[in-house]
């Protein structure tokens, strides 16, 4: 342990220390049972809301249902942009989990589906929480964990099936079995990592390197060589088939935004700056870190902001137990307020520029807030509308209807032809009925021709059309009639 670590480890200051020091229940202490009980909180309270499901769910809840039924992990995505389909380059370790959930569960997607996104939020905080109090000891973990815990966007990304928050936590992990020389642990994290995510683990790997390299005296460098060489082997499998098919791979430009906890990033950032001070600190990981997701910002820019909220996170633990309360006097008060508005703001609402970004994940406003306050994920899950408590939310009604009508009318391995702005409600068809389609997600493999073959097969070989606005019909040249009418969607089938 390295001696700026040891200064984490003294009893807590005098102000704190009558109300906790009777607070201690078996290995846990009194901030660890508060971080726990919110760990518990959340986790009911995502099972309680559903959660419903949106955007990217559709399209893992897809692969998930094509290694269900084949029974092995396909190399070809022959479930999007029928007829001719794309490599399937996803990492598959969590498809593959939500296909052996599907199976002890009778083939039920939803059940898959409700299992990762009620675990992934709460699995996040918990590993955020276990690694801040493995740098920087419980206090300092706990005043992280409030830090982290009043940003809602990081909730939003979480429920929604999505490998790189996994990826997220368990980079936290890593950072802690690594700085300690933990090598069994720390190259199976980095291998698990690599099988979820094509490119989150990456900018983990660059953080450890940079950190190895500065620390390489103490011998990290080579120890760095040998949990990269161990993880990549253990992925080559995957990464062959990925590297063969490197012409399909392009950036995507989502949608921007941002999103910044004001009490989080004033809090946080005094320790990160002074974090270059004391370079030869382990948690100096977690300012690496913060500066490797900056290419996140260039294509990913929404999810930028809500990642770096980890780091800045951790270092709020830092600023109040290291730098503001090594002082006396006043600013012994001030710790105090500034250790109330925290839990306050994980708690109630926390002062944030952009906190409209809680609603672009689909979830109905729950609160109405002035300007630059934000709901934190403990009162959004609090105060989650009744109706919007399930997986299937009222917009969704329609597409799960007709993808209940394809079920019942149509073969196992059938095309559907999807025609419609909304390319999600293709990818809806394909999760809900592991029926292939013409539409499809994820624009990072993405290649004209196959868009134009898809085209092409629409105009003259489909038989069933799923038809949405603001279509409103298929093309002229094919004869059809109405099969099913559900409002915003209706099916033809070719006569």
């Amino acid at each position: 342990m390295s001696r700026d670590a040891q200064k984490f480890r003294r009893e807590p200051p005098p102000e704190l220390a009558s109300v906790t020091d009777g607070w201690v229940v078996g290995p846990f202490h009194f901030y660890d049972v508060v971080v726990l009980s919110l760990v518990a909180f959340f986790t009911v309270g995502l099972f309680v809301v559903g959660p419903p499901l949106i955007i990217d769910d559709f399209y893992h809840m897809g692969v998930a249902q094509q290694i269900y039924r084949l029974g092995f992990v396909p190399t070809w995505d022959f479930w999007e942009y029928a007829p001719v389909g794309r490599p399937n380059l996803y990492p598959p370790l969590l498809h593959v989990a939500m296909a052996l959930l599907m199976k002890v569960s009778g083939g039920d997607v939803f059940f898959a589906a409700r299992v990762v996104k009620v675990a992934t939020y709460p699995i996040l905080v918990l590993c955020f929480w276990y690694s801040a109090r493995g740098f920087t000891g419980r206090k300092a973990a706990f005043y992280s964990t409030m830090a982290l815990a009043s940003a809602s966007p990081l909730l939003l990304v979480s429920y929604m099936i999505m490998p790189a928050s996994l990826v997220l936590a368990l980079t936290c992990l890593l950072f802690l079995t690594f700085t300690r020389k933990m090598l069994l642990p720390s190259i199976a994290l980095m291998a698990v990592m690599l099988w979820l995510h094509i490119s989150m683990p990456l900018l983990t790997i660059v953080a450890l390197l940079a950190f190895s390299l500065v620390r390489r005296r103490e011998g990290y460098l080579v120890f760095f060589l040998k949990v990269f060489g161990f993880s990549v082997l253990l992925y080559s499998p995957w990464l062959v088939h990925v590297a063969a098919h490197m012409s399909w791979l392009s950036s995507a430009q989502m949608p921007g935004g941002i999103f910044i906890p004001l009490i989080v990033w004033a809090l946080g950032l005094p320790a990160l700056v002074l974090s270059f001070r004391c370079y030869r600190a382990d948690y100096f990981v977690y300012t690496l870190y913060t500066f490797s997701l900056i290419p996140v910002f260039f294509g990913y820019g929404m999810r930028f902001w809500v990642y770096v909220v980890v780091p800045v996170a951790f270092f709020v633990g830092v600023t109040l137990s290291k730098h503001v309360s090594s002082r006396g006097g006043k600013w012994r008060d001030l710790k105090i307020i500034l250790v109330l508005v925290l839990v306050a703001s994980a708690l109630l609402v926390t002062p944030a520029i952009g906190g409209e970004m809680q609603a672009q994940a689909g979830t109905p406003p729950l609160l109405r807030l002035p300007p630059f306050l934000s709901p934190t994920p403990f009162l959004f899950l609090l105060l989650w509308p009744p109706p919007a408590r399930s997986m299937i939310t009222p917009d969704l009604l329609p597409i799960y209807l007709a993808s209940g009508w394809i079920m019942v009318n149509t073969q196992p391995f059938q095309p559907i032809c999807y025609m419609g702005s909304d390319m999600f409600d293709a990818s809806a068809i394909t999760a809900f009925t592991g029926r292939p389609t013409t539409g499809g997600m994820w624009r990072e493999v993405m290649n004209p021709l196959v868009q134009m073959a898809s085209h092409l097969y629409i105009t003259d070989l489909g038989t069933v059309y799923v038809v949405g606005p603001p279509f409103a019909t298929p093309p002229p040249s094919v004869p059809c009639t109405l099969a099913a009418d559900f409002g915003p969607i209706k099916i033809f089938v070719r006569t």
